[in-house]
């Protein structure tokens, strides 16, 4: 049955609506001023000037990271692929296919639950056969969400068989809710003889890999290959308008204008940067060059407004400066995070109107200075994204969240996931000292 959410404030990064009303079945069937409201029999509720937004998207996650948050192990890293071997490596080479699905359920109702409602999800694991369709199995049908899915394809794994996975993704597409690309981890960790195999399965597809996330993976590539990460993935063909290339800390402006040339998009996920003590990426200089970018959290933290704070005031210190980086810059990487998630799933997703997705938040707003369609976004960035907890969260039309509580009951699947993670840190304690990985 179609509802009517009454009253609303309505915002979609592009239109501000102060006293309006919503229609919602699976997608948004009306949308206009109180005024011009008349109940066709909806359900009704009065949401008495609360702000409505598009749900988020994470433009790069990593949900097999998930059981890692608690976990205690012996960690000294020293660099970059210390920290890989010594943690994340370590993680996904323990996960079996009960592990890898309750990993992507729980990591997407926590994101759920920050407001996130799309996930274009990077997964590695030890068993690779069907790990692509435990994931969608997880986010779509059992949260109702949506996603894209990659297996990262690496030296350190079974590289035929990693071709494979990323190949039976492809036939998971569900129009609207699901879609792959074909995943990479990172140069560092593919040899010419792979990224030739990559090269010739990849049938137009875009590709989801890292890219020159710490200074390592430049120096691997100029020393091994002779040129540079991004000028390395040219050589073989592997970049187009459907590709991610994630973190770009690194690249120089030669690797930025080749990105530009193929209308490729970067993934920024300045969170987990910093947390890796990698680095800032040249965000404004890819905005400027006209680089289509987007934002992730790389699976680190649940909440995407956390990432888009940080983006701006990591962006003032990367140009040194308090108007380097403006708040339009940030709605941009916003709206195209929203454009290239449709680009890829077919839908109409951050938009608030007449056949658009119903993937929406309702949010507590009390603002303490007057609001309009000019100041809208000042006062949600500085007034709602931090701590921001939705008060409502609907996804494909379904109510997720109300008034701060699951409609669902997720009881059971939390337990056995409280399980599942306890059974994965006695798998890395009892057998992760002995592991070695060759790449």
């Amino acid at each position: 049955m179609a509802y009517a959410l009454l009253n609303v404030k309505i915002y979609d990064y592009q239109k501000y609506e102060d006293l309006g009303f919503i229609v919602i079945d699976e997608k948004i069937i009306a949308t206009g001023k109180m005024s011009d409201y008349k109940n066709l029999g909806y359900e009704e509720f009065n949401l008495a000037g609360k702000l409505v937004i598009p749900a988020f998207v994470s433009g790069h996650t990593h949900l097999y990271s998930t059981f890692a948050r608690g976990m205690s192990l012996k960690f000294n890293p020293t660099n970059f692929v210390e920290i890989l071997e010594q943690l994340w490596w370590k993680v996904d080479h323990f996960l079996d296919r009960d592990l890898i699905y309750y990993s992507s359920l729980i990591g997407a109702m926590n994101q759920l639950s920050f407001g996130t409602t799309t996930l274009i999800d990077h997964h590695a694991s030890g068993e690779i056969e069907g790990s692509l369709g435990l994931i969608k199995k997880a986010i779509v049908e059992r949260l109702g969400l949506r996603c894209v899915t990659a297996f990262e394809t690496s030296d350190r794994f079974d590289v035929e068989a990693a071709i494979k996975e990323n190949l039976s993704g492809f036939k998971l597409r569900e129009k609207s809710l699901a879609n792959s690309l074909f995943g990479m981890h990172a140069l560092l960790s593919l040899s010419d003889e792979s990224l030739k195999k990559i090269s010739r399965n990849l049938n137009n597809n875009g590709i989801h890999i890292h890219v020159a996330e710490s200074l390592m993976d430049e120096e691997d590539s100029i020393s091994k290959y002779g040129m540079r990460v991004v000028e390395r993935l040219e050589k073989y063909n592997l970049i187009n308008e459907k590709s991610i290339l994630v973190h770009c800390t690194h690249i120089n402006e030669l690797e930025m204008d080749i990105i530009k040339k193929h209308n490729a998009v970067i993934a920024v996920n300045v969170t987990s940067n910093l947390n890796n003590a990698v680095g800032i990426s040249q965000i404004k200089k890819f905005l400027d060059k006209g680089i289509r970018v987007i934002s992730g959290n790389d699976g680190l933290i649940p909440s995407q407004p956390i990432e888009y704070l940080n983006i701006y005031y990591l962006s003032h210190l990367k140009e040194s400066s308090p108007i380097g980086f403006s708040l339009d810059d940030l709605k941009r990487i916003i709206t195209n995070t929203y454009e290239y998630t449709n680009s890829l799933l077919g839908t109409k997703l951050g938009r608030i109107e007449k056949d658009a997705e119903a993937d929406l938040l309702v949010l507590d707003f009390n603002n303490l200075t007057p609001v309009d369609e000019n100041n809208i976004f000042s006062h949600l960035f500085y007034g709602v994204f931090p701590g921001l907890k939705p008060n409502w969260v609907i996804a494909r039309g379904k109510i997720k969240y109300k008034d701060y509580q699951e409609t669902e009951d997720y009881s059971i699947d939390r337990l056995e996931g409280l399980t599942q993670a306890k059974r994965l840190w006695s798998r890395i304690n009892e057998g992760g000292n002995d592991v070695r990985f060759k790449y």
